[in-house]
């Protein structure tokens, strides 16, 4: 069986892949609350899905790449320092955010994940800024 570091791991670099769903699919229960700090919070996969799929969501996000700055694991609790980079379709840089984030696994899914971000920051990548 794979660490919770390994799991966590794994559903970062898998996030790029259709948006999130591969990952949120392969790795979310449907009681994974997720929550974006004083953005969304969503639990369960279909909700997950959903807030990926917001109609308000800047268009010009054609993928979200997570670059794993620290990692460190309490038990099954994991802790994540991360630059989340959103990129355009043709892989250049709309914005990149520093987020800490805590994920908390049972066995190989994921059952909690809460980011916390400056959420000013969203500004770079909301939909009437593109």
């Amino acid at each position: 069986m794979s660490t919770p570091i390994e799991i966590v791991k794994v559903f970062c670099a898998t996030f790029p892949e259709e948006d999130g769903k591969v990952a949120i699919r392969r790795y979310f229960t449907p009681q994974t609350v997720w929550v974006n700090e004083g953005v969304s919070k969503t639990t369960g996969i279909d909700e997950a899905i959903a807030f990926l799929e917001r109609p308000n969501r800047s268009k010009s996000v054609a993928a979200v790449h997570f670059d794993m700055l620290a990692i460190a694991a309490d038990g099954n609790r994991v802790l994540t320092e991360r630059l989340d980079r959103f990129l355009r379709a043709d892989g250049s840089e709309i914005a990149a955010i520093k987020v800490m984030g805590i994920f908390e696994v049972e066995g190989d899914r994921i059952v909690a994940w809460r980011d916390y971000f400056d959420v000013n920051a969203g500004e770079r990548i909301a939909p009437d800024k593109r």
